[in-house]
């Protein structure tokens, strides 16, 4: 079973691994040959994870019979910083269909799902605990890699979930609309602020102009490049990036 998989990364690293045709598919290593090492068992999981969600039309497969076909790579200085650039496939550059922006709904609320399960009951002291750094993760047998880095508090991935959805928003979208789409002052509670921004979001997304469906967007701030097709790719991604995160991090609390 061959699947064509797609890579970004910092030439220093990390790099990231994806499928774009299966949005939301993603995982990470410290080089472009350990992404690609990984790529088969990553697959096999991700489309392991859509069945156990019911995800309509999906068949599991053996990680042995997957053979990671790589189409394309980018190199994109600074990946793996907090709100840093991500790469721009063939893929993202095609219109963005009704069904495509279904499926990434979909998708997302199947991640939302997982994240609200993690952190249910999670009492104060766990959502504020700094984990350790890096290396103490990593000889915890727990390796945490970046940008998800084991700095940021379990009520920081949160938080930086709802911040990053606006940014993804303004990429293809005129500021007053994201501003009436999501004014301040926002929710001051974590949890109420992560389900307000999200609901507005997926709003947006559901509701995206015609126009804003192909073509490719430069960011304002940056110029990153950015598509429709892009953003419901990274509005699933990197939900699922954090919720593996902060599942990380719950667990080494309770270890510790």
């Amino acid at each position: 079973m061959r699947q064509n998989v797609y890579l970004d990364g910092d030439p220093g690293g990390p790099w990231l691994g994806h499928m774009p045709t299966e949005v939301g598919c993603i995982w990470r290593g410290p080089t472009q040959g350990e992404v690609i090492t990984r790529g088969p068992g990553e697959i096999a999981r991700f489309l392991g994870w859509l069945r156990e969600h019911g995800e309509p039309g999906v068949t599991p497969v053996d990680a042995a019979a997957v053979k990671a076909h790589v189409v394309e790579v980018r190199q994109v200085p600074g990946l793996g910083r907090p709100g840093g650039p991500v790469g721009l496939f063939g893929p993202d550059r095609q219109p963005a269909t009704d069904k495509d922006i279904e499926t990434a709904v979909r998708r997302f609320g199947y991640a939302r799902r997982d994240l609200l399960e993690v952190v249910a009951g999670l009492e104060p002291e766990v959502l504020d605990w700094p984990p350790p750094s890096r290396l103490s993760v990593e000889q915890a047998g727990q390796a945490v890699p970046r940008p998800t880095a084991p700095s940021r508090t379990v009520r920081r991935h949160l938080e930086h979930l709802a911040e990053s959805q606006a940014r993804y928003l303004s990429r293809l979208l005129e500021p007053d609309a994201v501003r009436a789409a999501l004014p301040e002052p926002w929710p001051k509670d974590t949890f109420s602020r992560l389900e307000w921004v999200a609901d507005r979001a997926v709003g947006l997304v559901l509701e995206l102009p015609r126009r804003l469906r192909s073509g490719v967007f430069r960011a304002p701030d940056s110029g990153e490049e950015w598509t429709a097709r892009k953003l419901l790719r990274r509005l699933v991604e990197h939900e699922r990036e954090h919720v593996e995160a902060v599942a990380r991090i719950a667990e080494l609390r309770r270890r510790t």
